[in-house]
């Protein structure tokens, strides 16, 4: 009896060496482990509360009907990041184009998200090769005629052929990045009013510019201009699976630091 209790004691004895002497590159995995472990488990968390918080903001402006949650929050991880990098000037304001919606339907959103209001909601046409009721196709190419996606920064205006306007900046390379040079910016059109639509079911369509109606155009591009995060969403597989602004880390850990 005595003999198997200690033939016991050494093998706990043997073990708590064994633990004792672990070779330190087996604790350096240990602690590369753990820390892993609570990154993953911060990121976890963040990514929660970003979604609460997105969910609670959707809700305060009062989008439902009016945009899809998921559009909403694309757009919002998109400014965090922007922003994170020192692109936005005009703090707390976001545009929203959702292509995914006709075009006799408002689709055009400027969000104070600060406030959390709709400071304005319009019709906004697509570019006439994009598609006819509905934006399907989309291209960052010089002549195409085709509405472009992704993430751009407003700049400054100007009076062209088109009366007042606003230029606005591609952000993302190849997918809108032509933007000035194809000439796209936001201006009013007469084809983008209720009157267009009664006649023929949708708004007029433009070369690629999202068109306003005239007599929003102007407040509307005073609002924005000079440094507003504007995003402009259709679907479209190459642009999410391409995106490096959506795919970009680095928006949920701006959030959390800012404590938004």
């Amino acid at each position: 009896m005595f003999r198997h209790q200690r033939n016991f004691l050494c093998f706990i004895c043997i073990i708590v060496l064994q633990i004792l002497c672990i070779p330190s590159y087996m604790s350096a995995s240990l602690d590369k482990g753990r820390t892993l472990f609570y990154n993953s488990a911060q990121q976890h968390f963040t990514a929660k509360k970003f979604d609460r918080y997105a969910r609670r903001l959707y809700r305060r402006l009062g989008l439902q009907g009016l945009t899809n949650l998921n559009t909403f929050k694309t757009g919002l991880i998109g400014y965090l990041n922007l922003k994170r990098q020192g692109l936005i000037k005009r703090d707390g304001v976001l545009v929203l184009i959702d292509y995914s919606r006709p075009s006799d339907t408002e689709r055009f959103f400027v969000l104070d998200i600060k406030r959390k209001k709709i400071l304005y909601k319009s019709l906004v046409a697509h570019g006439k090769n994009s598609g006819d009721r509905f934006a399907w196709g989309f291209s960052n190419q010089p002549g195409s005629h085709k509405s472009c996606l992704g993430f751009f920064v407003t700049g400054k205006t100007y009076e062209g052929k088109h009366g007042y306007s606003l230029q606005i900046e591609g952000v993302e390379p190849g997918i809108n990045d032509n933007a000035i040079k194809r000439r796209i910016v936001i201006h009013g059109a007469d084809y983008v009013s209720r009157q267009f639509i009664e006649r023929y079911g949708r708004t007029g369509r433009s070369f690629g510019c999202p068109a306003l109606p005239k007599e929003l155009a102007p407040s509307i591009i005073d609002t924005i201009k000079e440094g507003s995060c504007l995003f402009i969403f259709g679907q479209d597989r190459y642009y999410f699976e391409n995106s490096r602004i959506i795919n970009a880390k680095g928006a949920l850990n701006y959030f959390e630091k800012a404590g938004i």
